[in-house]
């Protein structure tokens, strides 16, 4: 089983629609076998607020919506679009909302940054740039 951990001070604030809370919810009681990713999101579902699918005020990821971060190690800027599993496609820039991207993006507003550490010891830190319902960039 792959285990990570997060860093347990100052972890931003989740926000998730009770729409996506109930498909990531059922995604997690329909797989089979765990990996780091699923046990990320079932940590952070645990931890989530609950909010009206229609919020508009502070934009925040969720299934669908195109998020421009920066990975602070790196230093490299992306944006891309969380989406379904079966919808993934690299290409286009669209991330499973299951891969540890996805889940570390999930919920967080612009600004908010989501540490943890995978499964081989590596750190990893995000920061969100931008969230919205467009492709707001075109970043190589």
């Amino acid at each position: 089983m792959s285990k990570i951990s997060t860093k347990s001070a100052r972890k931003p604030r989740i926000l998730i629609t009770a729409r996506d809370m109930e498909i990531l919810e059922s995604m997690l009681d329909l797989s089979p076998t765990r990996n780091a990713a699923l046990n990320l999101l079932e940590e952070e579902l645990g931890r989530a607020v609950v909010v009206n699918q229609e919020l508009k005020a502070n934009p925040f990821c969720r299934i669908g919506s195109w998020v421009t971060y920066e990975d602070m190690t790196s230093g490299q800027v992306r944006n891309i679009q969380l989406v379904m599993p079966a919808e993934a496609d690299i290409d286009k820039r669209q991330v499973s909302v299951l891969s540890l991207v996805g889940v570390s993006l999930l919920g967080l507003v612009a600004d908010a940054e989501f540490s943890w550490t995978d499964d081989k010891g590596r750190p990893h830190r995000l920061r969100v740039v931008h969230v919205g319902d467009e492709q707001h960039a075109q970043l190589e």
